[in-house]
């Protein structure tokens, strides 16, 4: 009965990730952190160098891979706030881990992680959200491209997606 359960939840993550990719056609995804994920940095910059060579902009979803109880992601709406690590007038807080945040304005947004000291050692990511998105990869590139995985943007047709869902789920489930 567990294992049905376990099917059945499995298979249900996996039709609400493919809906999900599958109603917003614009956008890219962005791995905050790329393989590290949202995490205690190595360094004080670790977040600010990733998120210098990005070009976020609306409609774009940030993709916070963190473990719940462990790390939480706050957002303050101004730079003095986000400098202080500070959890007054706090935007949002997300305590659920792995946490998909759709970009909806252009603008300076804060994030930092407050639980303990993370934030005052460098878990945190402020980023500029532009208007203007960045030219979209052709449909035909090679998937196996090294450019294209070492930008860490996730273009997923939601195709693929329900079809690694259902292998997956058929494999391990």
């Amino acid at each position: 009965m567990a294992l049905r359960r376990r099917h059945h939840a499995s298979l249900l993550l996996c039709a609400v990730l493919a809906s999900l990719v599958a109603g917003s056609t614009a956008g890219v995804y962005h791995i905050v952190g790329a393989g590290k994920g949202w995490r205690m940095p190595p360094n004080k910059t670790y977040y600010d160098d990733w998120a210098r060579s990005k070009h976020i902009s609306v409609g774009d979803k940030l993709m916070f891979l963190y473990r719940s109880g462990v790390h939480n992601i706050v957002e303050v709406p101004s730079r003095i706030l986000f400098d202080a690590c500070s959890m007054r007038n706090i935007t949002n807080r997300y305590q659920n881990g792995p946490t998909i945040i759709e970009l909806t304005k252009p603008g300076q947004r804060y994030y930092f992680c407050g639980i303990g000291e993370h934030c005052e050692v460098g878990q945190k990511l402020a980023i500029n959200v532009s208007n203007v998105a960045a030219p979209q990869p052709p449909d035909d590139k090679d998937d196996d491209d090294d450019d294209a995985a070492s930008s860490h943007r996730l273009f997923v047709h939601p195709a693929r997606l329900a079809a690694a869902c259902l292998v997956y789920a058929l494999l391990f489930c």
